[in-house]
């Protein structure tokens, strides 16, 4: 009868902790998080003679790349990490709009002036930075 009760303890407290770890959830994410933040960044890019370039594909680690319209802007969104951001702009296409272009990495600084949301618990909030404009040069 001992082996008995001692399996129904068992049986119990794996419940017991079963049903725990299901309702913490929210609770181990804020203990164990990530601080990050959204963003969203805005900017064209430009030759030298300060012509619009497209098909500039524009990437940071952690979201998909956007490519540069026709008249040279971008727009990327998505989630940080960490505290800056470091976006790359590489030339995808050669020679084919209109130059065979360098590829360059810039890092964009969030400050409180850039912030457009307030954020809770590991959530930083969200900022927006427009004006992120980025001349290329031709590669040697």
């Amino acid at each position: 009868a001992g082996i008995m009760k001692e399996k129904l303890l068992l049986a119990a407290a794996a419940l017991l902790g079963f049903a725990t770890a299901c309702d913490s959830t929210k609770r181990q994410t804020d203990m164990y998080g990530t601080p990050y933040s959204n963003y969203k960044i805005k900017g064209k890019v430009t030759d030298k003679a300060g012509q619009p370039i497209k098909d500039i594909e524009v990437d940071s680690y952690d979201v998909r790349p956007v490519t540069t319209g026709s008249d040279g802007s971008y727009e990327l969104s998505g989630q940080n990490f960490g505290g800056d951001l470091e976006i790359t702009f590489t030339d995808i296409d050669g020679p084919a709009n209109g130059g065979d272009f360098a590829a360059k990495t810039v890092t964009v600084e969030f400050t409180e002036a850039d912030r457009t949301a307030k954020g809770k618990g590991w959530d930083r909030g969200s900022f927006a930075k427009s004006g992120v404009d980025i001349t290329l040069e031709e590669k040697e």
